[in-house]
């Protein structure tokens, strides 16, 4: 191998170990207050009403959390979230269940946004009704995911 090849997979090894793999993987999104329903409309290609039918919750560990022997308390979460098609308000979807694989847990700031409280991703999403939209599929990741809550 040329040396410089060699050196830049040092850069990202090494990186990855001192900085840790958290959140990768995951399916991150974009949170839309309720009032911004039109904005999400406009700017995605397929719009789903949803209700979140369960799903399950793990940590979300960074490498050196891995790798240490005294986990501490992760200080991230994701979830898998099964969804139940109501209704698609726009484009085409075929299925009657949607599910998002390692969805991100949401900042403070989608929380606030979302109208929940921090811990609604922690297993009280049962039946609460969302709306989401996404540009495009590709396995399990959905491109521009964007998540409201309905009222």
């Amino acid at each position: 191998m040329k040396p410089k090849l060699l050196l830049g997979l040092a850069l990202v090894f090494g990186g990855l170990l001192f900085t840790g793999c958290r959140g990768m993987g995951t399916q991150s999104f974009t949170a839309f207050a309720p009032r911004q329903t039109q904005e999400l409309e406009a700017s995605s290609q397929t719009v789903l009403d949803v209700t979140c039918m369960g799903g399950w919750t793990r940590a979300d560990y960074n490498l050196w959390e891995n790798l240490s022997m005294l986990a501490p308390r992760p200080k991230r979460w994701k979830s898998d979230l099964t969804l139940q098609v109501e209704r698609v308000r726009k484009g085409e979807f075929h299925d009657k269940t949607l599910q998002l694989h390692w969805l991100r847990e949401p900042t403070r700031e989608q929380c606030c946004l979302l109208g929940v409280p921090p811990a609604w991703f922690f297993g009280s999403t049962n039946g609460t009704p969302l709306r989401i939209s996404f540009d495009g599929r590709y396995g399990k990741c959905f491109k521009n995911l964007k998540i409201i809550v309905r009222p």
